[in-house]
């Protein structure tokens, strides 16, 4: 009796669909269990060819170039444990929405790695725009006191990769980034904090409409012990009332935003926690209200977590800011090239854009996402000396420009390289102190993602610019 249950339950298949990076980590986890794991991924490239050499020597089967389609499932639709599906499927796909008809667990990554973490201490950081900031500043702090705070999730480190390591029992908190698409098929997870940056209109081709966008993002803060909310931003200070409650940060100092908040930055620019000043701000180094804001909710929760302001402020010297984000990549007397290329949407973009004090030359393009132009058109009219636009996007956003009365330099590019090639020449006979790359939009209409766009835009401006490469 005992043989044929073992025999039945080695029948159980797993199915991982998609060979990413959360992917490839699912399936090594799922297969460090003893189970049977298939993966299916719909390109085929030598990245991939890769990957599958690495995960045949582990007994898991790996078919590329397959479309994810109900009827391939067909044949063994009761031998299936569970579907792990990539972020990048939407949960309304058809072939999901069939398997879950047959009763077929359909999961994300992520929920795998809970099951395994769930006993660990979670912080679970969401939001449009910061989140990434907030994650690496918060595990650096974090880990600058002797915490074992690793940082993954949707910030490159999968969790399952977490949870497939051998140090997961010596985690004292595991700091995770959680986009709106993994808590979307991970509905159930519940950190001890739940930290929310940033909320604005992004992934309406995915979600349909803000609201169901707001509800994916609230229901992580719902399932948190302890929540911290940006006042700052516009929308969630508009549900402050409707929220589950928690304690909220803002940089601004009217008296009628300091009654509601336990988080603040005073006139002498020290941070203060309900009327107790904690330490000043010289030796946070990053540019940006939005930055500053993005301290504020790191520090909150390590004062929950149990640091002292000292121990705080001291980690903070030492911290260095991520690539493509604000990121300096040439500074000389004359003239600072920044890379923001992590800038994907119109509210990105102006948080970067407003961070800079002069007038700087303003790179943007892509492929343009849903959402209001309005107040980054105002705030080009107000900041740009020129601007220099490529991809996909160029031609709508020359017309955005125009429509909204852009009279400076204005021009379209076909590609990045085109772009830094004219920069060169311009700069030379423009005195103009900051070249900026703020793209504003999503990077798939020519890169994979914003990092290789951010590392083409850094070679293009060393090779033109005659400067010496150095990785950041």
């Amino acid at each position: 009796m005992s043989g044929k249950n073992n025999s039945k339950r080695e029948e159980k298949i797993n199915f991982v669909v998609g060979l990413g990076r959360s992917g490839f980590w699912a399936a090594k986890f799922l297969r460090s269990m003893g189970k049977k794991v298939i993966v299916w991924e719909s390109k085929e490239n030598k990245e991939l060819l890769e990957k599958k050499e690495v995960l045949k020597k582990l007994d898991i089967s790996v078919y590329l170039d397959k479309q994810f389609l109900f009827n391939e499932f067909s044949h063994c639709i009761n031998q299936i444990e569970s579907v792990v599906v990539s972020p990048a499927i939407p949960i309304d796909h058809q072939t999901i929405i069939k398997l879950k008809q047959k009763g077929i667990m359909v999961i994300g990554e992520i929920n795998i790695a809970w099951e395994s973490l769930k006993n660990v201490n979670w912080i679970g950081i969401t939001g449009t725009n910061g989140k990434t900031t907030v994650t690496h500043l918060l595990s650096h702090i974090l880990s600058k006191n002797k915490l074992f705070a690793p940082f993954a999730g949707n910030i490159g480190t999968p969790l399952c990769k977490i949870a497939y390591g051998e140090n997961q029992k010596k985690i004292d908190w595991l700091v995770a980034e959680l986009s709106s698409y993994q808590i979307e098929v991970a509905p159930y997870i519940k950190p001890k904090i739940g930290i929310w940056t940033t909320f604005t209109a992004d992934h309406l081709d995915r979600h349909k409409n803000i609201e169901n966008y707001f509800k994916i993002k609230n229901n992580l803060l719902n399932q948190s012990e302890f929540r911290i909310y940006n006042y700052d931003d516009k929308y969630l200070r508009k549900n402050f009332k409707t929220l589950s409650n928690g304690i909220w940060i803002t940089t601004n100092s009217n008296k009628s935003d300091l009654s509601n908040c336990d988080y603040w930055i005073n006139n002498e620019n020290y941070i203060m926690e309900r009327r107790k000043k904690l330490f000043n701000l010289n030796n946070f180094k990053l540019k940006g209200n939005h930055n500053a804001q993005n301290l504020l909710l790191a520090v909150a929760a390590a004062r929950k977590i149990g640091l002292s302001p000292e121990e705080i402020n001291d980690s903070l010297s030492s911290y260095k800011q991520l690539p493509h984000r604000l990121e300096t990549i040439h500074q000389n007397k004359k003239l600072e090239i920044i890379n923001d290329s992590k800038a994907t949407n119109f509210d990105s973009s102006i948080a970067g854009i407003n961070a800079i004090k002069d007038n700087p030359i303003i790179i943007s393009g892509g492929r343009l996402k849903r959402g209001n132009a309005n107040e980054w058109v105002k705030t080009i009219n107000k900041k740009a000396e020129a601007v220099f636009l490529f991809g996909e996007s160029s031609q709508k956003l020359k017309k955005l420009l125009l429509d909204g009365g852009f009279k400076k330099d204005l021009l379209t590019f076909n590609d990045l390289s085109e772009v830094i090639e004219y920069s060169y020449f311009y700069l030379k006979n423009n005195q103009t102190e900051t070249l900026l790359f703020s793209p504003s939009c999503s990077s798939f209409d020519q890169f994979r993602d914003y990092e290789e766009r951010g590392d083409v835009f850094r070679e293009l401006i060393h090779k033109k610019f005659n400067l010496t490469l150095t990785k950041s």
